[in-house]
């Protein structure tokens, strides 16, 4: 008896065991799940915590001067009227004591500041004292107030890698009621924008739609099952099966820390679509046995020593896949890759244990009739419809493979050719109310792209640092005022308090200094040794791309070039431009990294685990096939590459080598038995290839639901996804099996070839003997 004959009797034997030990899994699993964290489009998803770019982003900009800042935009007749100033003072009164508030900045604090400093009074004076304050030309006065019709209240706040979400939401909601309280004049319209309400926006929409996300997926897989599947009995319980592996899954996220972010969520349906396969090809195998008339103990333990261990190949393929997208340096991809790692490896368990003993049990307790037949008519007409179609690619392999190689050469080509989405608000629903909101703002106000040249030295405020920061700033604005629309430091302040001078005395700027407002100095200024220059570049990511981005950065980075600080100083540029230039650099580069670091990976797996170069060849050729044919569906869709569809090629290595891997065991399991790889090949396709119809339609229909999302970013990948399955199963179906027989074929004539070799070698050893003993 075999180890998996074994395996096979222990599952028969203990289902108390099993379903005990799935049951205790599934309640840690929804312990932890809770632990799970919703993450929207930061920072963190997009670059390593780990990596230099982000420390100096993080540890030397973020922590000194990083701030998200919610915006409080009023628009009406006169924004700068007494009565309207004083609603918006009232909520700047409240806000900044608000807990984790880090600062308020408006027009209303511009003018009762003035007050305080003539009169001693911080309040909002009569209107013709107003005027008189906003006559002053105050560098802050125009990015608060662009017009008399529109201003902006900014409240900021710490970042997000501060605050927890729940934190973020109570300041949100906190800022909400002081809006109300505030009593803006009627005629008036006052909405809250800017960063944080928008991820919190986006944040809320994610957990919204995934669950109905996840339901029609389920729908959908319903129908895909009692359509394709209704051949066997229990045709519905893969699904069951593999919403269990779901289940773990989200615990084992919740106890490795992985958030859910909209690209590890869509790791879920192809968990599912991929998990269903594993649940129907045990299913399928153990109805296959039962209709040969074997009693329910030995089909189980046949279809766990049949089954299992192909399954657990292609899983070990499928896993080797997705670990290529941890060499990735975009800690979302990273995640998705963990999460099908481990959903993969829990659904695979449901599958073996669960599902096998639930099939066991049932068909133990409600025995089929001896007459009933019908089990094999629906399969065999898709078996008999696959088997044709493998006979007419095999006639005809010189065309199968001509074609194949013609379109995967122009795919390849066409895959250089397809964008990028560079704007991270593309990805989410256009009709998004917080992101119609951000997007007024910004035509009022302009672009808020912002570049920082971080400013260290011993003592940055010395006369002839600041000097240099003025100069730089001034140039940067002369040379590049095609995109840098204006520059904010510490100096832009010290001038205007000082009648648009800068001081040549250090202790007239020390004096300055003390006496700027704590919202600017905490802005711009860290202690004495860092300040930050911040260049305004519109909306320069939108409107270059990736490859405009770049060149303005090192264009950026040549005038610091070329303007060289003073001794001890060091410039150095960063800002959430720097990371996501970086980041798409990485989503061009590192999606064909990715690929070839999972072919490698799979054909040496392959090869370690069979020893034989033609079963390592045979499931890879075709996925390059697919990999070629999908930058074509690319490049015609007219789509374009995200941090999602950058895992295209592990995708299709993962889903589509499975379907290869399985079929190819088949093929090799009948060959043994028959001997002649056309029946050989005949067979498996009568037999398995309703089983793969089956789950690959399953896994198409689960994967539209994707399409149905809110969010761009994950409907284009369920498109891209459906499409790669489809065609996976078509190469599996075409390319393969030509593949298998030339190959088999040309093993046999070699094999016969040295066989011949060998004789005739024999005979004449044989014949020089009797030479030697006749002479």
């Amino acid at each position: 008896m075999t180890s998996l004959e074994r395996l096979g009797v222990w599952v028969t034997k203990n289902p108390a065991i099993i379903i005990a030990m799935a049951v205790l899994l599934t309640l840690v699993s929804v312990h932890y799940a809770q632990h799970v964290e919703s993450q929207g489009m930061t920072t963190e998803s997009f670059v390593s915590k780990d990596s230099a770019l982000y420390q100096l982003y993080d540890h030397l900009y973020q922590e000194n001067f990083g701030a998200d800042g919610n915006i409080v935009l009023i628009e009406g007749d006169d924004v700068a009227s007494a009565d309207v100033l004083s609603a918006s003072l009232r909520i700047s009164d409240h806000m900044k004591q608000v807990e984790h508030v880090v600062g308020v900045q408006s027009l209303a604090d511009i003018v009762a500041d003035a007050e305080y400093q003539s009169s001693g009074t911080r309040k909002i004076p009569s209107q013709e004292r107003i005027e008189e304050i906003l006559a002053d030309s105050s560098p802050a006065l125009q990015a608060f107030m662009p017009d008399r019709s529109h201003s902006r209240m900014i409240v900021s706040m710490p970042t997000t890698a501060t605050l927890t979400e729940s934190q973020r939401k109570e300041l949100l909601q906190e800022l909400n009621r002081a809006v109300d309280f505030a009593k803006f004049p009627a005629g008036y319209a006052v909405t809250i924008t800017g960063d944080p309400s928008f991820q919190a926006a986006i944040v809320d929409m994610m957990n919204s739609s995934n669950s109905s996300i996840l339901a029609l997926c389920g729908v959908l897989m319903i129908v895909a099952l009692l359509l394709f599947f209704r051949h066997v009995r229990w045709s519905l319980l893969p699904l069951p099966v593999v919403l269990l592996g779901i289940i773990w899954t989200f615990g084992a996220m919740g106890f490795f820390h992985i958030p859910m972010s909209m690209v590890s969520f869509a790791a879920f349906p192809i968990m599912i679509g991929i998990g269903i396969d594993y649940a129907i090809q045990f299913h399928n195998r153990i109805d296959e046995e039962l209709g040969r008339g074997e009693p329910i103990l030995k089909a189980a333990i046949n279809t766990i020593n049949h089954v299992a261990l192909p399954v657990a190949v292609a899983l070990t393929v499928t896993e080797a896949g997705f670990v290529s997208l941890l060499s990735s340096s975009v800690p979302s991809i990273n995640d998705f890759g963990k999460v099908c790692i481990i959903g993969l490896i829990m659904c695979y368990l449901s599958a073996l244990f669960v599902n096998v003993t639930i099939l066991y049990q049932s068909e133990r307790r409600l025995p089929r009739e001896e007459d009933a037949e019908g089990h094999s008519d629906s399969g065999s007409s898709i078996g008999s419809f696959i088997q044709k179609t493998a006979s007419f690619c095999v006639e005809r392999w010189r065309a199968v493979l001509a074609m194949a190689l013609i379109l995967a050469l122009a795919g390849n080509y066409a895959d250089t050719q397809v964008p990028i989405e560079t704007d991270t608000k593309n990805y989410i629903p256009q009709d998004l109310s917080p992101l119609i909101d951000l997007r007024h703002m910004k035509a009022i106000f302009g672009g808020t792209d912002s570049l920082k040249f971080l400013v260290q030295a011993d003592d940055v405020t010395d006369p002839e640092n600041l000097k240099w920061m003025d100069d730089f700033s001034n140039y940067l604005l002369s040379s590049r005022e095609d995109r840098t629309e204006s520059t904010t430091s510490i100096v832009t302040y010290i001038k205007a308090a000082n009648g648009g001078e800068l001081p040549d005395d250090r202790g007239k700027i020390r004096e300055i200094v003390a006496s700027l407002p704590s919202s600017v100095t905490d802005a711009y200024l860290s202690g004495h040794d860092l300040a930050v220059i911040d260049v305004n570049i519109g909306d320069a990511q939108t409107n270059l791309g990736t490859e405009g981005m770049r060149r303005l950065i090192e264009s950026y980075e040549r005038d610091l070039s070329w303007n060289t600080p003073p001794p001890g100083v060091s410039v150095r540029i960063t800002g959430q431009p720097v990371l996501m230039t970086t980041v798409m650099d990485a989503l061009t580069s590192g999606r064909v990294e990715m690929s070839l670091l999972g072919l490698v990976l799979i054909f040496v797996l392959l090869l370690m685990i069979y020893r034989d170069l033609i079963k390592a060849l045979l499931p890879v050729l075709p996925m390059l096939v697919v990999i070629g044919w999908m930058g074509l569906v690319m490049y015609y869709g007219g789509l374009k590459y995200t941090p999602l569809t950058a895992t295209l090629g592990a995708l299709v290595l993962g889903v589509g080598s499975e379907y290869a891997i399985l079929m190819m065991e088949r093929f090799y399991e009948e060959l043994n038995n028959v001997g002649d790889p056309y029946e050989a090949l005949g067979i498996t396709a009568n037999r398995i290839g309703s089983a793969l119809i089956a789950s690959g339609m399953t896994v198409v229909f689960g994967f539209a639901a994707l399409m149905a999302s809110p969010f761009n970013i994950i409907s284009n990948f369920g498109l891209v996804t459906v499409m790669s399955v489809v065609l996976a199963l078509i190469t599996t179906f075409t390319v393969f099996v030509v593949l298998a027989i030339r190959m088999e074929v040309q093993r046999e004539m070699v094999e016969n070839a040295r066989q011949e070799v060998k004789k005739a070698i024999a005979l004449m050893r044989d014949q020089l003997g009797r030479n030697t003993n006749g002479n």
